[in-house]
């Protein structure tokens, strides 16, 4: 089999089969997840705390996102691959393209996620230009959080809501490939899945997204900081790794 394109993925939402994701940042786990059919690797900088014992995202540079994206392409054949922009490479617009070239061209990866907001969204067309393929992180977007409050459901109230649907049809229209939702509300998914054509994956959303993503060391249940409660509940009385894992997959296939 050869490696999933972005059409792929189009097609598991088109004929309602759920998208599953989990990310990756070796060799070892990447071979594993691509071994089980596992739809999208995702190179996170969730690397900063479960791999680094960092409190945060922040500190993860360009260079530690190419050596684990590297490892992890050279080990996988059929899984999608995205990677993220740390939060280092997001200074100016400038920086965002080259560095975004640079994560692409050197580990190979498909596809790059970027953390918006309302402040950088108009960068999305940039990506756009020099074609560069983008999956916008909408709702808690770690890398802008300084304290634990950030933490937290995004959408309940109506204002909130809005404007995380709006940021979503925005991103369509400006060209992005892929919407990931973090911790937004039920209600917001919907009336973004009602509105936008393209995939949406959740993380801690519910079960109403096409696909869903977790971090593997929070499903493995050895993170270095809490895993979410959203997981913990779910998947911690498995006594297996193996066994949470294809848990996972069927329930992910099973919501849609």
């Amino acid at each position: 089999m050869s490696r999933k394109k972005l059409k792929d993925i189009y097609d598991l939402k088109q004929n309602n089969v759920g998208i599953t994701a989990i990310t990756a940042y070796d060799a070892s786990f990447a071979k594993y997840f691509d071994e089980l059919h596992v739809d999208i690797l995702l190179i996170g900088d969730s690397l900063g705390e479960v791999i680094k014992g960092e409190k945060n995202t922040h500190s993860v540079t360009l260079k530690e996102i190419i050596y684990h994206a590297t490892a992890v392409s050279k080990s996988t054949k059929t899984s999608y691959l995205i990677a993220d922009l740390p939060k280092v490479s997001c200074k100016t617009p400038n920086q965002m393209i080259k560095d975004s070239l640079k994560l692409m061209t050197e580990s190979k990866v498909n596809m790059i996620k970027v953390e918006f907001r309302k402040s950088n969204l108009k960068y999305i067309s940039n990506f756009v230009t020099n074609n560069i393929p983008i999956c916008c992180h909408l709702g808690l977007t770690p890398q802008y959080i300084s304290n634990r409050n950030g933490y937290r459901k995004y959408g309940n109230t109506k204002k909130e809501r809005d404007s995380i649907v709006s940021m979503a049809c925005n991103a369509e229209k400006l060209g992005a490939k892929i919407i990931l939702l973090e911790c937004v509300s039920e209600i917001a998914v919907r009336e973004i899945k009602q509105r936008v054509g393209l995939p949406v994956i959740g993380i801690g959303c519910g079960n109403k997204c096409d696909g869903q993503i977790v971090v593997s060391y929070d499903i493995l249940g050895i993170s270095f900081n809490k895993s979410p409660n959203f997981i913990s509940k779910k998947y911690s009385k498995i006594p297996c790794f193996h066994n949470r894992l294809k848990k996972y997959i069927r329930d992910v296939k099973k919501f849609s």
